[in-house]
Parts: structure tokens; C-alpha cells; sequence
């Protein structure tokens, strides 16, 4: 492979300046950097990824280090964490080299997304003009990879079009109306569902052109659902297109008022969304809701950028989609104009933001279309910071009639839209299909965390949180934040509070279904404890309810994770204390069963370690009997030792304890 013939002239080039500032983590950066080069030579792949990462961790603006990891990836053939390394270098530096264009626009059509792979070849195409000195060092000594490439590009381009005119785009083979009561004789359309798929919200305009905003829930586990209008603010004025922030809390919506009561008639409005009812109504800011019609606002999933459309002076065309960014000071910013090439002259409206936040879905008028209105997509470049040209989804979602209205659920499987295409049930209709891999966005886990008191269990409320360094989030009434990390991501967050150490940690994001948030607890202690806070439990599930209507009772899921030291078994005051918390919450029910897994780091060999996690399992399973904590159903295993992520992690005991509660 060509790649690995220029490895050592790229190792070559790659100069790295320490900074003035931060001198340990640059040190350290360099350090991890030049092991990951070392064991990249001695192809051992997966070593030298890892090396790499811990270099990026420690220094997340050394470029050289994302471009080895993505190189990496690219040889052990994980290319989604080679795209994310790759964008991140040309984030970084947009000049950093010519020919990592053409390296991502390969990585992409691997990863079987032609359109972005398109994209990325025609950039590297583009960039021919430039002078290679523009591109530094690296600039010259990649001239041969760019001969080579330059001969290959036609034949990839040629490739890459071949792909897309063979194939229908998003390759959907079936669309399913929802039915009713979802779907009436009226038009029923802007389709949001909770995370968890038991409720769906959408607006309904009957024949008078009055909308409402309409509540749809689960009865059962099928599609037999009730309705019912939501909110008290539901009028003979037109209300629309409901958008529920990821976090579960916050709502988003439309209401159209007299023009005393408003800004422009129609304006974006958001709320707290508490047991199925939306509270503390009110206008964002007067800076964001004009003197004219603004409306259907979209949320990304961390809540900090919000999508809406406006008919406002100064746009391309009639309704242009704008955005706001969360300020630190919890306010939006002043809109700014999406601009070409995804406005139009025509209507752009209904944006709706990908998990991972880099691709926009949003109707149109203006596009080249196969209707009255067709459903688009466009992708972040994050070279060029701007969004790309737009692709249409093509049939069977778009038809000769109007779509509009596009949603993926939560668990990134399944989507959503309205159309008003013959046999439905009249006007528009909701329809459901199940989504294509060429949609999927880069994975991403809600994740729910929660500051407390490691003694009390306390929540602390309005308490700052530090992501990663970088963004501060605040807790609420419940001691929870909430962020939407990547899939297997290690999550830095750090709390400064006066009353208790400084907090620190780190904690490894698994792959989640989202149908609820992955949870996490911040302990926060007075006293200094021997070891690491415990890993993130396994989320608390919605309760569900069991024979409510005679019994009057709920089964609850109990999780908690308990760390144990190298090489140890040894339950040490730390985690007993931390058990006996988790004791006292399980006995206010009736215990029905306890699962106890224990594991072990990778370091040893897999029988000693097998070993080594059952001895943990029955440490902290004699821990629980000797507290009380009896059932029939009981299971102790160890799992042996867990490869991947951070080994003092993988060091746990999970324990799953399931309990009758009343209520």
C-alpha cells in the first residue's frame, strides 16, 4: 500500500514545536506522539493508535498527531474514527496538506458515503491551483502522492458518480403511513418523538387552516396510540412544528399571536417540557423573533445551536433557515443567515440537525426537485466552515407531491416525514421508514450526569461543569447536565465547588440505543479517597409500571459500578461506603433479583484474569449478603478481563439489582 511506503518521509516532516504554554501536556503530547510513530514503523497498529490518542488528549491542537491517528485508522480499517481524525486536521489548519483531501475522499467512499467522497476529491482537485508551497514542507515531499493521485482521480471520480446514479440515494424500499389516530382527514405533519419513542408530538391543521400542536402516546408496545392537544395555549391562531430538545426538558415551537403580543405575528417560543405538559412559556429573544414570520425552530442535540426559518428583510429568497448559537451567558446570538447554497430563492423551512451536528435536513422549494416540495440534506465542511451543496433524498421519500417535515428518532434507526401523496388518509400524512446507512451520522450517546454528594446523595444544583476543557455546563434542579458525546469517547469534566475537593475525572462512553441517556454520577467528597471515582453506572430506565391497577407497584432498576484496584479483590472504605449508599436506596422495596458481573483489565492471561474478576464478583457479593440484601435470584460471574477504553475502568464489578417498588 502507497501509504505505507511514505509513512517515514511523513514522520520525517512532521516537526513538532513545543509551546510556551502548558509545557507538561506539550511534553507529554510529544511523548505519546513519538511512541505512536515508533509503534506505527513496527506496524503495530492497534498500539500505536492508542499512543496517538492519549497524544491528541493531551495537546488537542497538535495537528501532526490527529493526521498519524487518522493514518492509522485507515490501516486497521477503522475509517469513521479515520474521517473524524482527518476532519479534524483540516479544522485545525485548512492548509495543512493538499493531499489528505484526496485521502478523505477515499476514506469516505469506504465508508460508502459517494456524495462526500465526491466532495473531498473535487476539493483536492480545486487546490491544484495553489502553489504546493502554500502547504509547507509536507507541501513538496507529497508531490508524488498528488502525481499518483491525480493519474487515479478520474477513474475514483467516475466511480464515485457510477455509485450514485446506479443506486437510489438513502436506498429506502418501503414507506409506511403511521395511520390512525396519528393521521386524520385534516394535514398532519412536523413529526418530532421522544427519545424513548412512547410519545410523539407533531401539528395538525384542520380544515379552517387552524394549527395545532398535537401530543400522540404509546398505549402499548404496537402502534395503537391516544391524542390529545398539547398545552393550554393551543388557540384559534395557528401553533406549529414542536421540536423536544434531546435533553428530555426543553421545547421548542411556534405560536402565531396578534401583532401586540408578539414581534411579527408568528414567533419562536420554547418551554419546559414536565410530564407531558409544556411550562414557563416565553419568546426567545426580541433579537431573534423579528417584525416578521419566524417559525419551526430545530435544535442540536447538546441544545447550543438552534435552527429556525424567517421570511426577514435582508434573506435570498422568500422563507431563508438561520441559526443562533448559545452564548456562555445562556442567551442566543443574533440569527445569522444560513446563506447559499442551502438557501434559495424559493422556501427553505423544518431544519432538523443530525446527532453528531454535521448534516442539516430541511425542506425546499428552491432546489432542483421531483415536486411541489422535496425533502434535502447538506453536509458541514468544516475545512471551508460552510455547508455544502445540497443533495435531494430522492425516491421513495420525495415524489411528484410535497414532503416536508424530516425526523430521525433518537436511536439514529428510524425516520420520519409528511407528504401529501395519494392513498393516505387525506392532506398531509405522517410516514415512517426505517433509515439507511448512507444517512447515518457519526455515533453519538446521550449521556445524563448527575453532581452529588458522595456521602448524602445530595444534587447539587446550578453547578458548573467543565466538558473536555472546554464548555461550562450547569446542572438543574436535579443536580443533572446533560451532553451528547461520541461513541466511545473518554469524557473529561472537572467541578470546582467550594464545599468539596476539586472534582476530576474521566469516563468512557459506550454505544447507546439513546433510548434513554447513558448516566453518569459525579460523587463529590470532602475527604481525599484512595482511589478513583467509580465508572458510570448503566442508566436508570423509566419505570414500569406492573399490575398498577391491584397491586399498585413499579419495578425499578438499580445499577452501580464498583472499581477495585490492580491486580486487587480487597473491597477498601471507599467502596464500601459507596455500597452501603446503594444499600440503603434498595431498601425501600422488594428486591426481585441482583445481577453481580465482575471483570478484569486485559493485562495477564485470560484464565488468571477470569479468575481474578470471579473473586471480585463474590467479594462484592458476600459484601451485599452480609448487608441483608437476600433473594432467590441471584447471579454472581465473572467475565474476565474487558480490552479497549481506560484499564482502570475495566478493573469493575457491575451490579444490576431489580426492585418492586410502591407508589
Amino acid at each position: 500500500m502507497r501509504i505505507i511506503i511514505h509513512i517515514g518521509i511523513f514522520l520525517a516532516c512532521c516537526l513538532w514545536q513545543p509551546a510556551q504554554a502548558f509545557a507538561q501536556n506539550v511534553l507529554a503530547a510529544r511523548e505519546a506522539y513519538d511512541l505512536g510513530a515508533e509503534a506505527l514503523m513496527d506496524g503495530e497498529l492497534k498500539k500505536a493508535a492508542r499512543y496517538f490518542e492519549r497524544s491528541t488528549k493531551f495537546d488537542t491542537n497538535f495537528t501532526e498527531a490527529f493526521r498519524l491517528l487518522g493514518t492509522t485508522e485507515v490501516l486497521r480499517r477503522n475509517y469513521v474514527d479515520a474521517a473524524t481524525a482527518y476532519r479534524t486536521v483540516l479544522s485545525r489548519d485548512s492548509s495543512f496538506s493538499r493531499y489528505l483531501y484526496y485521502e478523505l475522499g477515499d476514506v469516505y467512499y469506504k465508508l460508502d458515503r459517494p456524495e462526500l467522497a465526491l466532495h473531498y476529491y473535487r476539493r483536492f482537485q480545486e487546490m491544484q491551483t495553489r502553489d504546493f508551497g502554500d502547504f509547507g514542507l509536507r507541501g513538496e515531499r507529497e508531490l508524488a502522492d498528488e502525481v499518483k493521485a491525480l493519474e487515479d482521480l478520474p477513474v475514483r471520480i467516475q466511480a464515485v458518480r457510477i455509485t450514485l446514479d446506479s443506486a437510489e440515494f438513502i436506498n429506502v424500499t418501503d414507506i409506511y403511513n403511521v395511520g390512525p389516530p396519528i393521521n386524520t382527514a385534516a394535514d398532519d405533519y412536523f413529526p418530532f418523538f421522544s427519545n424513548d419513542n412512547r410519545n410523539i408530538l407533531f401539528t395538525r391543521q384542520n380544515s379552517n387552516r387552524d394549527e395545532d400542536l398535537i401530543l400522540g402516546k404509546r398505549r402499548t408496545t404496537d402502534n395503537n396510540w391516544s391524542t390529545t392537544r398539547v398545552g393550554s395555549f393551543n388557540t384559534n391562531k395557528p401553533e406549529g412544528m414542536i421540536t423536544l430538545a434531546r435533553d428530555g426538558e426543553r421545547v421548542f415551537f411556534t405560536l402565531c399571536r396578534d401583532e401586540e403580543t408578539s414581534q411579527g405575528g408568528c414567533d419562536v417560543y420554547s418551554g419546559l417540557w414536565i410530564d407531558g405538559k409544556v411550562q414557563a412559556v416565553e419568546p426567545l429573544e426580541d433579537y431573534v423573533n423579528s417584525a416578521s414570520w419566524d417559525s419551526q425552530a430545530g435544535v442540536s442535540c447538546d441544545g447550543r445551536r438552534l435552527f429556525f426559518a424567517s421570511v426577514r428583510p435582508g434573506g435570498i429568497g422568500g422563507s431563508d433557515l438561520y441559526y443562533c448559537e448559545m452564548g456562555d451567558d445562556g442567551r442566543w446570538t443574533r440569527p445569522r443567515n444560513l446563506g447559499a447554497p442551502v438557501n434559495t430563492p424559493g422556501d427553505e423551512e423544518a431544519p432538523f440537525l443530525s446527532n453528531d451536528g454535521h448534516t442539516l435536513y430541511f425542506s425546499s422549494t428552491g432546489h432542483p426537485g421531483l415536486g411541489d416540495q422535496d425533502i434535502y440534506m447538506s453536509w458541514w465542511d468544516i475545512s471551508r466552515e460552510r455547508w455544502t451543496n445540497v443533495i435531494n433524498l430522492g425516491p421513495p421519500v420525495n415524489s411528484p407531491h410535497r414532503e416536508l417535515g424530516f425526523h430521525l428518532t433518537a436511536d439514529n434507526r428510524t425516520g420520519y416525514f409528511a407528504s401529501d401523496r395519494p392513498g393516505g388518509r387525506g392532506g398531509l400524512d405522517i410516514y415512517r421508514f426505517r433509515l439507511s446507512e448512507k444517512l447515518h451520522g457519526d455515533p453519538v450517546t446521550y449521556v445524563a450526569g448527575y453532581v452529588l454528594d458522595s456521602l448524602t446523595g445530595e444534587p447539587q444544583i446550578d453547578q458548573d461543569v467543565q466538558v473536555n476543557g472546554g464548555p461550562l455546563l450547569r446542572t438543574n434542579y436535579a443536580g443533572r447536565f446533560f451532553i451528547c458525546a461520541g461513541a466511545d469517547e473518554v469524557v473529561d469534566l472537572t467541578v470546582d465547588n467550594e464545599a468539596y475537593l476539586p472534582y476530576q475525572n474521566s469516563f468512557a462512553i459506550p454505544a447507546w440505543d439513546n433510548l434513554y441517556p447513558y448516566r453518569i454520577d459525579l460523587l463529590l467528597s470532602t475527604e481525599r479517597n484512595p482511589v478513583a471515582q467509580p465508572p458510570p453506572p448503566k442508566p436508570e430506565p423509566e419505570p414500569v409500571q406492573i399490575d398498577t391497577v391491584r397491586r399498585k407497584k413499579r419495578l425499578i432498576v438499580r445499577n452501580i459500578s464498583v472499581l477495585f484496584n490492580f491486580n486487587d479483590a480487597t473491597l477498601i472504605p471507599y467502596q464500601r461506603t459507596n455500597l452501603d449508599i446503594f444499600i440503603d436506596n434498595l431498601k425501600e422495596g422488594e428486591i426481585v433479583s441482583v445481577g453481580i458481573s465482575g471483570y478484569a483489565d486485559d493485562i495477564g492471561s485470560p484464565d488468571y484474569n477470569l479468575d481474578l474478576s470471579e473473586e471480585r464478583a463474590r467479594a462484592v457479593a458476600a459484601y451485599l449478603r452480609n448487608a441483608g440484601i437476600t433473594t432467590d435470584q441471584v447471579s454472581v460471574r465473572g467475565l474476565g478481563s474487558l480490552s479497549g477504553g481506560t484499564r482502570e475502568l475495566n478493573r469493575r464489578v457491575e451490579i444490576e439489582v431489580k426492585v418492586l417498588q410502591e407508589f
